[in-house]
């Protein structure tokens, strides 16, 4: 009894593991006028597990304690999270302003898509928490290197973005 509940274990964890880190692709039928009527037209459209995006180009960063807008800002932002597991998410943003150096961090995530990832996020500038635990959203997420991602808190008085400079979908 015990090597078979440790064989199922296994080939659980196993399928688990597959369906985690894997790519499916599902068809969609091109022509939607008519869903009785089948064309044969389809076209396969990928369907990602995990998502990392990296930026090296932000943009703006807004400073709800000073309402200062910045849009000299250097760094680096990267984001890791996955559509299906929930513990797999991070955010880690260092940018730099003429006036000093802010970190974005995620805490906990409330929901996340393929676009966004809505949570909670604390905010550090010159080494000193200076927003904790405030509900924001990141979005932009699922757009082509080039385009920018925002993050902006739910009241909309922190906000920095940054063009999308690599990403990876698998």
């Amino acid at each position: 009894m015990f090597r078979l509940k440790r064989l199922l274990l296994v080939i659980i964890s196993t399928l688990i593991f597959t369906m985690a880190f894997s790519t499916m692709a599902f068809a969609i039928e091109v022509n939607a006028d008519s869903q009785s009527q089948n064309s044969g037209d389809s076209v396969i459209l990928p369907v990602y597990w995990y998502h990392q995006i990296f930026s090296d180009k932000p943009l703006y960063i807004h400073d709800a304690d000073t309402d200062t807008w910045y849009d000299s800002v250097k760094g680096t932002v990267e984001i890791k999270w996955s559509n299906y597991v929930s513990m797999a998410k991070s955010l880690t943003a260092d940018l730099q302003v003429p006036d000093g150096t802010y970190q974005f961090n995620l805490v906990t995530t409330d929901s996340c898509s393929s676009d966004s990832i809505e949570g909670t996020f604390n905010i550090i500038k010159n080494g000193v928490v200076v927003a904790s635990n405030i509900k924001g959203q990141v979005y932009g997420l699922s757009l082509a290197e080039g385009n920018y991602f925002k993050f902006y808190s739910n009241d909309t008085k922190w906000h920095f973005s940054a063009y999308i400079t690599k990403r990876i979908d698998g």
